[in-house]
C-alpha cells in the first residue's frame, strides 16, 4: 500500500510541476532575441522535488503540451516552430536538466544545499551548452557571439533563479512537505 500511495503522490506531483513549468514559462521579459522567463527557475524545482522519471516525464508533459500547439512557450506561443526556432535548443535542455538534478539528490540521498546546487549549475551547463549550440547552428552565428546572446546576459538571472531553487527546496524539505520524495 506506501508503494502505491508513494506513486500516486509523485504522480500527482509531476502533473503540478507540468502545470507550473506551462505558468511560468510564458511570461518573457525580452532583452534580445532570447527573453529571460521563469521557467528555468520550474525545471530546477521539478528535479529537485521529483524523483528522476518524474522530474523527466513533468518536463516531458509540458514539452509535448507546446509541441501541440497549446501556449506554453515563451511569450504565450506554442507549437513546433519554437521547439525547432533559435530557443529550440534551450527547451530540448529541460528533460536532461531536470533528470541531472533529480540525480544529484538521489546520489547524495538528500536535498542539501550542495547536492541541489551541483546539480542546479550541472543542469545549467546542459541548458547552456544545447541552447548555444542549436542557436549558432541556426542562425550561422559563430559560437562567440552565439556565447554573447544565449549565456552572458542570463548568467545573474540564472544565478538567482538557481538559489531561489534552492531555498525553496530545503524550505520544503525541513517542513517534511517532501518526506516521501527523492531525497529520501
Amino acid at each position: 500500500m506506501r508503494m502505491k500511495k508513494r506513486t500516486i503522490r509523485n504522480i500527482t506531483l509531476t502533473a503540478v510541476f507540468a502545470a507550473v513549468l506551462c505558468i511560468a514559462a510564458p511570461f518573457p521579459i525580452p532583452i534580445g532575441p532570447i527573453p529571460i522567463t521563469l521557467s528555468l527557475f520550474a525545471v530546477f524545482l521539478c528535479g529537485a522535488v521529483l524523483p528522476p522519471p518524474y522530474a523527466v516525464s513533468a518536463t516531458l508533459v509540458y514539452l509535448v503540451l507546446g509541441v501541440i500547439g497549446l501556449p506554453v512557450f515563451s511569450g504565450f506561443e506554442g507549437g513546433i516552430g519554437k521547439f525547432v526556432g533559435p530557443t529550440g535548443g534551450f527547451l530540448w535542455a529541460y528533460p536532461f536538466m531536470a533528470l541531472v538534478i533529480a540525480l544529484s539528490v538521489k546520489l547524495f540521498k538528500k536535498r542539501g544545499l550542495f547536492s541541489l546546487s551541483a546539480g542546479i549549475l550541472a543542469a545549467t551547463l546542459i541548458c547552456y551548452t544545447t541552447g548555444t549550440l542549436w542557436f549558432s547552428h541556426l542562425t550561422g552565428n559563430p559560437l562567440d557571439a552565439s556565447l554573447s546572446v544565449c549565456v552572458l546576459p542570463f548568467i545573474p538571472a540564472d544565478l538567482i533563479k538557481g538559489a531561489a531553487a534552492v531555498a525553496v527546496t530545503i524550505g520544503l524539505d525541513k517542513t517534511g512537505i517532501l518526506k516521501d520524495g527523492a531525497g529520501k
